[in-house]
């Protein structure tokens, strides 16, 4: 296999991919904020001058709606500019290389955990926090065609 992709720097698919790596965490929030608006809602039937319930109902709220995209963005202000970058992406037989203008990475196959699909791109996972994205638009067809492949094959020796 040899697929050589260029990917010129995309916000949108920065953005996708830091959501992608926090979704685990942040469902745990949500699934938090849910029982606590639960608890501060029957703590409301019980007395509804209970300022600690409006409290928790609160704090809650924040916990599904407000945390989860400042979690976002605060990922991805931390980002180096190195990343803020157009990359050269090469896969090969022995593993993946990544390159932007400033910072270049080689992967054996062997190091990565798992490989994800989703409808717009395949995502080499590198432990629980650590991705290198391949965009589908970066690839012909064929591309496509040949990487499902491998990585459908790679996925037994890869999967934990």
């Amino acid at each position: 296999m040899q697929i050589t992709l260029s990917v010129p720097y995309d916000a949108q698919l920065l953005r996708r991919t830091v959501k992608f790596l926090v979704r685990p965490q942040l469902r745990r929030v949500r699934l938090l904020g849910g029982v606590i608006i639960l608890l501060g809602l029957l703590v409301l039937l019980l007395d509804p001058a209970d300022a600690v319930a409006y409290a928790m109902v609160a704090c809650g709220v924040g916990f599904v709606f407000v945390v989860p995209p400042l979690t976002v963005a605060f990922a991805l202000r931390a980002q180096s500019d190195a990343v803020r970058q157009g990359f050269n992406m090469t896969l090969d037989d022995d593993g993946v290389r990544v390159t932007y203008p400033l910072v270049e990475s080689r992967y054996q196959w062997a190091a990565l955990d798992r490989v994800v699909e989703t409808p717009e791109a395949w995502y080499l996972m590198c432990g629980k926090a650590q991705a290198m994205t391949m965009p589908k638009d970066a690839m012909a067809p064929e591309q496509q065609t040949e990487f499902a492949a491998f990585a459908a094959r790679l996925r037994p020796a890869a999967a934990h």
